[in-house]
């Protein structure tokens, strides 16, 4: 235990592991050693005091000895030896070796030996022919309380700290960020109604000066980014993180952007590159991007504003944007058009945690081949907010009240009020349940892909699987049954839920949404076998601006008005919406299952979390109890405490 004079002198910090555990502590250490490095590669000590720092963020390894080892070769460029001279210039032609050194060897450009001026003007030529940006930056980044911000390295930096109430030593392998304490993560919204719009022009919601705005020409630091540099990581300090669903990663393209017909962009777009043994795609694939927050890759995030243009569409429909809330449901698809650079942009008052872009798999209704080829630029996306994501993780995840998030190699629960944890690889921690904002288990459960049953979502947000009829019966509680009028929506379990758009409900009191239009009857009847609405309801399309080929317009929508339980598929399942969707109440608590369902703890169905055992929950619905296996359960959320 720290001593009370200790405990009073610490500082409070957030310390950002490379494990994604991000926790507060107390250091105790009082004081660093810091070595200053200038562009020329010169450096000095100096000592830096704790209180003094706002933020650290550290390169994967200490870069002084780096800066000595490129100071050697620049001096062996000068050596007698020519043999010496040819693999001084070899070394540091490589891009993992001097990549992030140019300014060193651009300082010795007036160097008073000739043939060491001429080889370093051909060191820095082949480096500006290598990518040297999929490389982290090698020098450690300091922000001081006064605005101060430095590069240089702080060597093996090992820090005494205080993890709740016990001792804990972090060495700097295990390090990322170092950063001022945090408030508490807030629910965006949580408890209303939400409100989707989608958007073919920017309009004034999108590019304001309050929302990021990404162009892919520069990295956040500044600097330039080059072809085919992999830019999946690159964004992480403003909390944007690219991926795809293939093997390959996104990359910096020339993809030429066409405006307007006499305005064409220059400069960089972002592509997939998949790579399928020794043949190499660009343009095509599943393209994804995630939120963080800004240099917190593990602290997930989520916006209510996103843009991006995309180009180039030979036809409408080709493409779709689809926007994802953090527990993966798709909250609205926006589709292309068939102009030459195609914008898309969603709104939403549930934060968007995760975009796709991908070709549009509805289009084999209506036979037509498409160029999958596409590029994307200038994205925007309003300011990340802290979000529990209860997604899946790769490994067992705890998020506490003050916003740390723990993942550990295993959560063992210690009965009906506490958990283990070892956040660092070492000790093991004791925490309350009422320290705990939820635990993510990492639990994956593969559906059937013979259910015949359908999901749905209740008033207050529970999401449930029902065997389909009137009334409908909970595969989870026999006993449960609901009629049609007691919902909020339902759909076939094998597809994801899709959302209304925000003026959808002015329309009608019922909306039913396929992957490519949304239907507004007057009413939908139900009956044992399926439920049907009339043929002339009102159909909502994406109003597109169509140019050249009338068939563009062809719509892929399936033409029927009824769904048969026994022979549904999920081609031609809508989503049917009977009231608005609505997010729980952010007093409530959410049980997640591996399975997709979710029980909402204290809503109108009266569930309760009756007890936590090592291997198991027991969950009450009136007198009625169910027994759950802990590998079938993927979240525990517990209720806000007063």
């Amino acid at each position: 235990m720290l001593s009370k004079q200790a405990a009073l002198n610490a500082e409070e910090f957030k310390i950002s592991l490379q494990s994604g555990t991000v926790i507060t502590v107390d250091v105790k250490t009082p004081s660093l050693k810091w070595t200053r490095v200038s562009d020329s590669g010169e450096s000095r000590e100096e000592t830096l005091k704790i209180a003094d720092l706002n933020r650290i963020i550290l390169s994967d390894s200490p870069v002084g000895k780096k800066v000595e080892i490129i100071r050697q070769l620049i001096t062996d460029l000068a050596d007698r030896s020519f043999q010496k001279r040819e693999a001084a210039e070899e070394q540091l032609s490589d891009a993992e070796t001097a990549g992030q050194f140019t300014e060193m060897l651009q300082s010795n450009l007036d160097h008073p030996d000739f043939e060491v001026r001429y080889r370093i003007k051909r060191i820095l030529a082949r480096l500006e022919e290598q990518d040297s940006t999929k490389r982290e930056n090698q020098f450690d980044r300091i922000f001081l309380k006064n605005g101060t911000v430095a590069e240089g390295d702080l060597g093996d930096l090992n820090l005494e700290l205080s993890y709740r109430g016990q001792p804990l030593t972090l060495k700097r392998e295990q390090i990322a960020m170092i950063s001022p304490p945090s408030n508490k993560p807030v629910a965006a919204n949580r408890g209303k109604k939400v409100d989707v719009e989608i958007f073919h022009q920017p309009l004034n919601v999108f590019y304001r000066v309050d929302q990021t705005r990404i162009d892919f020409e520069k990295s956040p630091s500044g600097e330039e980014l080059r072809r085919p540099a992999d830019v999946s990581q690159t964004f992480v300090p403003v909390g944007l993180k690219l991926g795809t669903e293939q093997k390959g990663y996104i990359g910096i393209s020339g993809y030429g952007f066409k405006f307007g017909p006499e305005k064409r962009a220059s400069g960089n777009s972002i592509c997939v590159y998949e790579t399928v043994g020794t043949y190499s795609k660009r343009f095509k694939g599943i393209m994804e991007m995630r939120f963080c927050m800004p240099n917190q890759p593990s602290v997930a995030a989520g916006v209510m504003e996103f843009g991006m243009q995309m180009a180039r569409v030979n036809h409408s429909r080709d493409f779709i944007v689809e926007a994802y809330n953090a527990d993966n449901q798709l909250l609205a698809s926006v589709e292309s058009s068939d102009e030459p650079c195609v914008f898309s942009g969603i709104k939403s008052t549930q934060p968007i945690a995760k975009i796709r872009i991908l070709s549009n798999p509805y289009l084999f209704r209506i036979d037509r081949a498409i160029d999958e080829d596409y590029a994307v630029d200038s994205v925007c996306f309003s300011p990340p907010v802290p979000i529990d994501s209860l997604t899946r993780e790769n490994q067992p995840t705890v998020t506490l009240e003050n916003g740390d998030l723990v993942k550990s190699d295993r959560i063992r629960l210690t009965g009906n009020n506490a958990i283990l944890i070892n956040p660092a690889g070492q000790q093991n921690y004791k925490i309350e349940f009422d320290e705990i904002r939820s635990i993510n288990f990492s639990h994956s459960f593969e559906k059937d892909p013979k259910s015949r049953t359908w999901t749905a979502m209740t008033s207050d947000g529970s999401i449930l699987s029902f065997l389909p009829g009137n009334p409908m019966t909970s595969t989870l509680f026999p006993k449960i049954q609901l009629s049609p009028d007691k919902l909020n929506g339902m759909w076939l379990t094998k597809n994801p839920s899709r959302f209304p758009m925000k003026s959808d409900f002015e329309k009608g009191e019922n909306v039913i949404v396929f992957p490519t239009c949304r239907i507004i009857p007057e009413a939908i009847s139900f009956s044992k076998l399926g439920f049907s609405w009339p043929e002339d309801s009102v159909k909502v399309v994406q109003d597109l601006t169509i140019e050249g080929d009338e068939k563009d317009q062809d719509d892929p929508t399936p033409d029927m008005d009824r769904v048969i339980y026994e022979t549904a598929s999920p081609e031609n399942s809508p989503t049917i919406w009977l009231q608005p969707p609505r997010s729980p109440q952010g007093q409530q608590g959410r049980i997640i299952l591996a399975d997709g369902q979710q029980l909402v703890i204290n809503g109108e169905l009266k569930i309760q979390l009756a007890e936590i055992q090592e291997d198991k929950i027991t969950i009450s619905i009136g007198g009625e109890m169910a027994t759950i296996p802990l590998e079938q359960v993927q979240v525990i959320e517990f209720p806000d405490r007063p």
